[in-house]
């Protein structure tokens, strides 16, 4: 992933210091924490800019090429990504009472390199809801603009 290691706390195993140190983060609304897993997950809680909604933002990444996903591309990676942030909440209540805390939201995330754009919503179920216009099931959609 193409992100600035001087605002990113990279997490591959919990517990461990830099866990500690991400959920101190995003209880502060500081630096956003990924996940180092596939697909990536990103957890981060907005609120220190005005207009920002002060949820925890959870984040799966679609990093593979081209610059195109089709739903069931969606289909087959978020479930994934929901799974490693099962296993986090599992070995950390912690995390758990964040999210209880400042509750948060899902999104479908594509880094293409200099940064990334959210391209689709997560329901409470898994279902992955595309931000641009809603494309035939086997239709292809460009993720960046």
């Amino acid at each position: 992933m193409a992100l600035s290691d001087g605002h990113v706390i990279r997490i591959s195993e919990i517990p461990g210091r830099r866990w500690d140190l991400a959920l101190a983060a995003i209880a502060a609304a500081g630096p956003l924490t990924v996940l180092n897993c596939e697909p990536p997950g990103r957890l981060q809680r907005t609120g220190v800019w005005p207009g920002e909604d002060d949820h925890i933002h959870v984040s799966i990444f679609r990093t593979r090429e081209p610059p195109t996903f089709t739903v069931e591309s969606a289909t087959r990676e978020v479930p994934v990504g929901l799974e490693h942030l099962a296993r986090a909440t599992a070995a950390d209540p912690r995390l758990q009472a964040r999210i209880e805390e400042y509750e948060f939201v899902r999104g479908y995330v594509f880094d293409y390199g200099h940064g990334a754009v959210r391209i689709g919503a997560i329901s409470e179920d898994g279902t992955v809801t595309l931000l641009r216009s809603t494309p035939a099931p086997d239709a292809t959609v460009p993720c960046a603009a």
